[in-house]
């Protein structure tokens, strides 16, 4: 509760690493390295914040208006808003829009600049395919993370009322809704 959330997990590499091989075992050819997660070098895997920690872009300001700002940070640091990325990427697109995060930078001559999430790894290309970023966005993609959970390691929530607590999203929901 004090902001950081599951980006202070120390398990959170671990987590998003298994999700990828999920990916990689169904639909082959591995992108990332648990290597990379690791590694100290410049294009390791670092944890994106989709949703940025810094959200100053007019598209986020649009996306997230009619939150408080207290409620914001458990936005940014909810499980469904954090993309293992490469460092280099990460750092080239740290409060950029949602549109801008996902597709591939080009400059005036039309070469690629830098790529985006729609060509990088299984988890990236996922979350290109949402169409926006918003709080139903990261809402959805966190209880999509805690099925993956359930079903590899076998652990059984109460319910989704109980996996909506565990990702500090029930602000987002009235009292007495039984999601």
């Amino acid at each position: 509760k004090n902001g950081g959330g599951f980006y202070n997990w120390n398990g959170l590499r671990y987590f998003l690493y298994e999700y990828e091989m999920d990916k990689v075992r169904r639909r082959g050819n591995q992108k990332i390295d648990w290597k990379l997660f690791v590694k100290g070098e410049k294009d390791k895997v670092s944890i994106e914040h989709i949703y940025p920690q810094t959200p100053d872009n007019k598209y986020w300001k649009e996306n997230f208006k009619g939150y408080k700002k207290g409620d914001l940070k458990f936005f940014q640091g909810t499980l469904g808003n954090l993309l293992p990325l490469s460092q280099s990427i990460n750092s080239s697109i740290q409060n950029d829009s949602f549109p801008d995060k996902k597709n591939p930078k080009f400059d005036s001559r039309g070469e690629k600049i830098r790529q985006g999430y729609s060509d990088g790894s299984h988890s990236e290309i996922e979350v290109a395919g949402y169409e926006d970023w918003n709080p139903n966005s990261i809402y959805e993609r966190g209880m999509k993370l805690l099925s993956f959970l359930e079903k590899r390691w076998e652990v059984k929530f109460e319910s989704d009322n109980s996996k909506i607590e565990l990702l500090f999203l029930d602000f987002m929901f009235p009292k007495d809704t039984d999601n």
